[in-house]
């Protein structure tokens, strides 16, 4: 009898572990699927760039994602066509493209270049703040202004991902989990750690499946790895050329970010001449979900006083 039973729980251990595989390798499959359908490439005088470009207005953001991203990270803007390239090394853009903020900025005047788009207002969040600073002290005559969101603007010893990030089938598997045993509020309890944040988060819908779609946007990680592991080395050396900008800039940053502190941004605004610094008392690095209200409301504002048509 007790054999039969150790036969028995073998056998579905086996079965399920075999389910769980199959489920993986179809979830795979599809997701690559999608994140190629989903962009092009182009070829530009730099190299081939993957991008997304969403929207029939004639005024275009460009939006310059975190450490680790792509293109899928991108947020929509009334008003704006987005233009969300995947920066180097990230995706489908080779790493060869641009591997310091500086080559980086030149990679998105090539593209601009190819898509025949003269002038954008540049986004850089995060991670994607080195080269949207760049591009912005580089190329004025292209920038129409600047918004960095929590940005990285200094030197700055990037965190190691935690131990769920370290494969594709592991970061799956934690986010698998997490969403059938504790549903969104494991999903959003893994990125914000105060409670209080992570009640403004869950008790509005779009803000839950707006911080769940970030997460599984890190999927694949494998195919952000050498995008991040090249941040990690720009920025511990970084010494962007923040004092020669000229365009209309607008900094926003919480007081509580522990992935990149708010006193990077207090840096920051005393270096731009004329830049607005937009604080946001207790909002960590996620405050653009837990306080997306207030955010949208200040760049509405900031891209009003640009005086750029934007069609509607």
């Amino acid at each position: 009898m007790i054999r039969k039973i150790g036969i028995t729980v073998v056998a579905l251990l086996l079965f399920g572990a075999t389910v769980f595989v199959l489920s993986y390798t179809r979830f795979r499959s599809e997701q690559l699927d999608a994140l190629v359908s989903a962009s092009l490439v182009a070829d530009t005088a730099a190299g081939q760039i993957e991008y997304q470009l969403t929207g029939d207005s004639d005024s275009v953001l460009l939006f310059l994602h975190g450490t680790p991203g792509g293109y899928d990270q991108a947020p929509s803007m009334p008003g704006f066509r987005v233009l969300a390239p995947s920066r180097p090394g990230y995706l489908r853009t080779p790493l060869n493209v641009g591997i310091t903020p500086e080559d980086q900025a030149r990679a998105y005047v090539a593209l601009l270049d190819t898509l025949d788009i003269d002038k954008v207002v540049v986004m850089g969040a995060s991670g994607g703040g080195p080269s949207s600073i760049f591009f912005a002290a580089a190329y004025p005559e292209r920038t129409q202004g600047l918004i960095a969101m929590e940005a990285v603007s200094q030197k700055i010893e990037l965190l190691a991902n935690p131990i769920f990030m370290k494969t594709d089938f592991l970061l799956w598997t934690t986010l698998t989990l997490l969403d059938t045993v504790m549903g969104a509020e494991g999903v959003v309890g893994l990125l914000v750690p105060d409670p209080a944040i992570q009640q403004l988060i869950l008790e509005d819908p779009e803000k839950t499946e707006s911080m769940t779609g970030l997460l599984w946007s890190l999927w694949p990680i494998s195919q952000r790895n050498l995008g991040q592991q090249n941040d990690v080395i720009q920025f511990a050396r970084l010494n962007l050329p923040s004092q020669t900008i000229t365009v209309p800039t607008l900094i926003l940053h919480g007081t509580d970010d522990i992935n990149v502190p708010y006193r990077q941004s207090q840096q920051l605004v005393a270096q731009i001449p004329g830049a607005i610094l937009h604080t946001i008392e207790g909002g960590d690095h996620m405050m653009p979900f837990s306080h997306s209200e207030e955010v949208e409301r200040v760049v509405e504002q900031f891209v009003i006083g640009l005086g750029i048509d934007r069609g509607e």
